[in-house]
Order: structure tokens, then C-alpha cells, then sequence
């Protein structure tokens, strides 16, 4: 029963992963983790610090978060995409195998 929901659920998750994948790993860890990952942290993390701490806007704390904050995307990134390569690469030989009987 729950077989059919499992492989459902892979499925969709693959071939969300193939159109992502499409784009490349440049665009994917650009997009995905430095401009939006990263955005969004450093959004968050200036957020928090003004508003729920009350700090003073510290150009040395905005320039040092805008360096962390992309980096730590490009990081965040680059891990998803090894992550998500490994996991659907087994798929991909499965595939090929089918195809080529």
C-alpha cells in the first residue's frame, strides 16, 4: 500500500530534481544557495539583530554578513547538489540499463 505512495513521492522528487538539474550546477548553486539561501539568511539575520535585539545598523557587521551569508549559500548548495547526485545517479544507471535491453 504504502509502496506505491513512496514510489510516487520519488518519482515526482526526481524528476524535480532532472528539471533543476537541467540548469546546471553553476545556475543551481548561484540561484538556489548564494542569492536565495544567502538572501534570505542575511535578511533574517539583519532583521533579528535591528529589530528583535535593537542593535544600531553596524556597517562592519552589514559588510561581514553580506560576505558570510553568500558563502555560506554557496556551501549549502554545493552540499544539495552532491547530495541529490548521489541519490538519483543510481536511478539514472537504472534507467540506462532499461533503455539500452
Amino acid at each position: 500500500m504504502f509502496e506505491s505512495f513512496k514510489f510516487a513521492v520519488f518519482n515526482r522528487q526526481r524528476k524535480a530534481w532532472e528539471k533543476k538539474r537541467r540548469h546546471g550546477k553553476r545556475a543551481f548553486i548561484l540561484y538556489r544557495g548564494v542569492l536565495r539561501w544567502g538572501g534570505i539568511m542575511f535578511v533574517l539575520t539583519m532583521i533579528t539583530n535591528v529589530v528583535v535585539r535593537h542593535m544600531k545598523v553596524d556597517w562592519q557587521l552589514v559588510v561581514s554578513l553580506l560576505i558570510a551569508c553568500p558563502f555560506a549559500g554557496y556551501l549549502w548548495a554545493r552540499c544539495i547538489w552532491h547530495v541529490n547526485e548521489n541519490r538519483y545517479s543510481g536511478v539514472r544507471k537504472q534507467q540506462d540499463s532499461i533503455k539500452e535491453i
